[in-house]
């Protein structure tokens, strides 16, 4: 049973007003009379946890996926070209742009401090080791919310408490944030849940775990020494780094599960392999939903292909249309290209997407079947296919780890393990050994990322990172020339800088003038009196 999804009472559910920021919270004395107790700590924990089901057709995942170099915005064409808008890095006209996105993380962050503020107040004698748990939990999810938004709009303020009236807070300097994050990290590792795989209580599962929080580090610490080419955190080093994903790799019990379809639903029906179920081994950490009851609607039904019911592909509202050059990125022997990517030619269905009752935007042949919902009438549990979902998402697993540790070690001059590690991953793939490295360039692991982690959520910040700073190198890695858009002449024309939503046509060079950066939602920067400036590129 996922307990940790147990959806709270108001009295629990603070701070989620859009202009939270300048609100100072009007259940003080519900709060300061509701800590007494562990059991209360247990709520107020899963009212954090909660906060990760909110992500919708707007959230990071579905955002990084259109950006990248691996999928066009789709969905709708009569949508409003707010997704090709995103797929193009060109400005948004509405003055509530990523307002969702920005007021449920923000205020996922003031839960966050909130418990981190007052559980002091429970008694918990008898109950210590369960104290140091859940603050070790919630000082997790603190830092991956800040990194959550830090990741889409830059230098966001770091905040460690509630925010009083009147308070607006500044950008913090990305050293100082990224430390900021690293120290709640760092407290999560040493003092979250450490059993290893297959001796974890199934209660727990779902919880963050010590070796999710060593994980987090090493993703952490990548983005950051790549995105603004810093080799340090302050005092935290690439053989910081080494140290926690070592551990994870040498200690978590965490491994490959067999068949890489098999880590998700649709791509195990349809390549006939057995599905590992939701609770593996190479899970380290992941976001649970319930086939019912969900908080809202999920970015799961965003992905499938808009108005389709066959077999094993359900219905959705085509967002992250695949590119072809994803498709062509895969050896044909690999088979992680039909375990991710639904080719309809290649599969022999038919889709009529421009008819009128489709009307798919930027169709490219291509579609995502990782997080795809099942088709009903196949093995679909869910009566509402717009907000009954029960697929968790991994959000780390351990074949992203393997790659982690073998980058850190490159990074860190030790090339101890780094072939082993990145052809363990390969191995799977291909299912035979003829396939494997015999030595590895840090350009193979940023390869091999893209080819084991598309369309999950992570390619978009790999390629900022391989930046390194130097972010003049977009133009290049997020350019995408449709050559199907030709006016009546057979001329080229160029879409780049419209919300077109039929050509595929991306200027990477908008990404050169953001540097890779997302709108700040303009309405909350006017509730904040100006106290953040929006990011380059969409003034």
């Amino acid at each position: 049973m996922k307990k940790i999804l147990i959806i709270l009472t108001s009295a629990l559910v603070f701070g989620c007003s859009e202009d939270y920021l300048e609100k100072y919270p009007t259940t003080s004395m519900v709060i300061e009379n509701y800590y007494k107790t562990p059991s209360d700590a247990t709520q107020a924990i899963t009212a954090i946890y909660n906060m990760n089901l909110f992500d919708d057709w707007w959230c990071s995942y579905v955002l990084s996926e259109i950006a990248s170099d691996d999928c066009a915005g789709g969905a709708g064409q009569g949508d409003g070209g707010g997704f090709q808008r995103w797929d193009r890095c060109i400005a948004q006209p509405d003055a509530t742009t990523n307002e969702i996105l920005w007021n449920t993380y923000w205020g996922a962050i003031y839960r966050a401090n909130i418990y981190i503020q007052y559980e002091s107040r429970i008694d918990w004698t008898g109950k210590e080791s369960l104290q140091k748990q859940y603050l070790a939990e919630a000082r997790f999810l603190r830092a991956y919310f800040h990194f959550y938004l830090s990741r889409l709009f830059g230098e966001i303020p770091a905040v460690d408490h509630p925010l009083a009236p009147g308070e607006y807070p500044v950008r913090t300097p990305a050293e100082d944030l990224y430390s900021f994050m690293m120290e709640d990290l760092k407290y999560a590792a040493q003092n979250a849940l450490s059993a290893k795989y297959g001796e974890m209580e199934p209660a727990n599962w779902g919880h963050i775990t010590k070796w999710a929080a060593e994980s987090m580090i090493a993703r952490v610490y990548l983005f950051y020494s790549g995105y603004y080419n810093d080799e340090t955190i302050k005092d935290f080093t690439v053989s910081d780094a080494k140290t926690y994903i070592d551990d994870v790799i040498s200690n978590s019990g965490h491994g490959l599960v067999s068949d890489f379809a098999g880590l998700w639903k649709v791509p195990s029906l349809s390549t006939s392999v057995d599905y590992a179920g939701e609770v593996n081994k190479e899970v380290v950490w992941a976001i649970r939903f319930e086939s019912s009851g969900n908080p809202s609607q999920v970015f799961h039904r965003m992905i499938g292909p808009r108005y389709t019911n066959i077999d094993p592909y359900g219905q959705g509202w085509g967002a992250m249309t695949v590119l072809k050059t994803l498709w062509n990125a895969y050896d044909a022997a690999d088979k992680r290209r039909t375990a991710t990517i639904l080719s309809w030619d290649d599969e022999g269905l038919t889709y009529d997407w421009n008819s009128t009752s489709i009307t798919q935007a930027q169709y490219t042949g291509y579609n995502c079947k990782k997080y795809e919902l099942v088709s009903v009438g196949n093995t679909l549990p869910a009566t509402n296919w717009q907000s009954d979902i029960d697929e968790d998402v991994i959000m780390i697993r351990y074949a992203d780890v393997l790659l982690m540790g073998a980058e850190i070690h490159l990074l860190a001059g030790d090339n101890t393990n780094v072939v082993e590690w990145t052809n363990l991953v390969r191995e799977r793939a291909f299912g035979d050994i003829t396939h494997n490295y015999t030595t590895v360039t840090i350009d193979d692991i940023f390869n091999e990322r893209r080819l084991e982690l598309a369309c999950e959520g992570l390619r978009y910040w790999d390629v900022l990172r391989s930046c390194k700073g130097d972010f003049s190198k977009l133009t290049s890695k997020l350019t995408y020339v449709d050559e199907t858009d030709v006016d009546a002449n057979g001329n080229n024309v160029d879409n780049s800088q419209t919300s077109d939503v039929y050509s595929l046509d991306v200027d990477g060079n908008n990404f050169v003038k953001t540097k890779g950066l997302f709108q700040i939602p303009p309405s909350q920067i006017d509730l904040m009196n100006g106290a953040i400036e929006q990011n380059p590129g969409y003034e």
